[in-house]
């Protein structure tokens, strides 16, 4: 008790030496401002004094404006303002304010801020939903219409790629109906009757796209994985962000140099010998392949066809036989365009065969930049010489001189030429 009642004293001190440093006439607040009159009296007054100064140092008449502070009040209401010097000075908080961007930028509190974005979350979800149903009225209105249309109204039965299948009340399921001649025939993933999408179910049945709860949002296609392309494995696992496809993965070089491997099934490259992932067969481009089951494919590819860069750096393509390009391991830079910027660095670790096709190609396309530099420089030579001609012809013609005492030039003779 004795510690408080000793700390309450305290600041009653340091709160009265406060305010009697704010009574302090430095502080006092500066005289209101006089009116036109009195100030044209003040000046009058002055006028008779020899100290009498049409304008003042300070500002037009000499007196100084007092200013008000200006208030910026968030809320609806407001607060009488409180003298500061009978009162020590009262720390307020004010609630947070957030900037809102977009196309109208905006500036609210937090609280406001959380309640429009609630509101603006719950008006969308509204509309989704309305709109779901809109179109789930309109596809059942259609489906059931197009089953009347085809005098199935009754068995109720709808034909799919050869796959029979029921159709529910309202038109938004379609259940596979068990036949023994199309078991083996698969459910199509997606299927479109009378304009209206079906998606397949784990069951092998349709349903509806605009019955269902979430509408169906295409997922967007990955590039493969290139350390799962060439290696069969990739260390991120789960975590890539890339596709990993085990039907799209390099051949097994152990396989395609004997036609064996030791791991068989368990081996993480393929062993599936196609043109996605192995070279057309060079003999039969040759035109004598005497191999009856030849391993490699056999398929024309023009020899003046640019290398498939694909192939060549991750060792599968997905085109296939639809692929343009020479399926070859070489450096498609350097064999397309003869250079290649990271061989030159040491970075490259493909083949780079020197072929003369591809010398001849490089020397011509030398020898016609060289051939172009060379006419530049003789146009520029020529020109020279046309100038160092129309200079000499210049200079003949400004030293004719006439035949008098002195030779001097017709311009610095008289009005006639003498002749003895």
């Amino acid at each position: 008790m004795a510690d408080n009642a000793e700390l309450q004293a305290k600041i009653a001190a340091v709160t009265g030496k406060i305010n009697q440093h704010k009574h302090h006439p430095f502080f006092q607040s500066p005289p209101p401002p006089r009116a036109y009159h009195d100030i044209q009296q003040s000046t009058q007054s002055y006028r008779g004094d020899g100290r009498w100064s049409p304008y003042g140092r300070g500002g037009r008449a000499g007196f100084q404006t007092a200013h008000k502070n200006r208030s910026l009040v968030l809320s609806g209401t407001s607060t009488p303002p409180s003298d500061v010097r009978g009162s020590p000075a009262v720390a307020t908080a004010s609630p947070a304010l957030v900037s809102s961007r977009g196309t109208n930028n905006q500036l609210m509190t937090k609280d406001t801020y959380e309640r429009e974005q609630k509101q603006m979350i719950e008006h969308k979800e509204q509309h989704c939903v309305a709109k779901r149903l809109k179109r789930n009225t309109q596809d059942q209105h259609r489906i059931l219409s197009h089953l009347d249309s085809t005098g199935a109204a009754v068995s109720r039965e709808i034909a799919i790629d050869g796959i029979r299948f029921h159709m529910a009340e309202d038109g938004s399921k379609l259940t596979r109906v068990h036949d023994i001649t199309t078991e083996t025939v698969p459910t199509p993933k997606k299927t479109t009757v009378a304009g209206v999408d079906f998606y397949r179910t784990k069951h092998d049945n349709l349903i509806r796209a605009s019955a269902l709860k979430a509408p169906v949002r295409p997922t967007p296609n990955k590039s493969q994985c290139e350390n799962f392309t060439k290696h069969g494995t990739c260390p991120y696992g789960s975590q890539c962000r890339f596709a990993h496809d085990p039907d799209k993965v390099a051949i097994c070089k152990d396989f395609l140099r004997t036609g064996t491997c030791a791991l068989g099934a368990n081996c993480d490259m393929s062993h599936d010998m196609t043109y996605h992932r192995v070279s057309a067969c060079q003999y039969f481009l040759r035109g004598n392949c005497t191999k009856t089951a030849c391993r490699y494919p056999h398929l024309f590819v023009s020899p003046a066809a640019p290398v498939c860069r694909a192939f060549a750096t991750l060792g599968f393509c997905a085109k296939g036989h639809d692929c343009d390009k020479r399926h070859v391991h070489e450096c498609p830079d350097h064999a397309n365009h003869g250079f290649c910027a990271d061989h030159a660095k040491g970075k490259c670790t493909l083949p780079h065969p020197e072929r003369a096709s591809i010398i001849r190609k490089a020397a011509k396309r030398q020898s016609k930049t060289g051939s172009e530099a060379e006419s530049d420089v003789s146009s520029n030579e020529e020109g020279k010489m046309d100038e160092m001609d129309d200079i000499d012809s210049d200079a003949e013609y400004a030293v004719m001189t006439g035949l008098g005492e002195n030779l001097r030039e017709l311009s610095q003779q008289h009005d006639y030429v003498g002749f003895t």
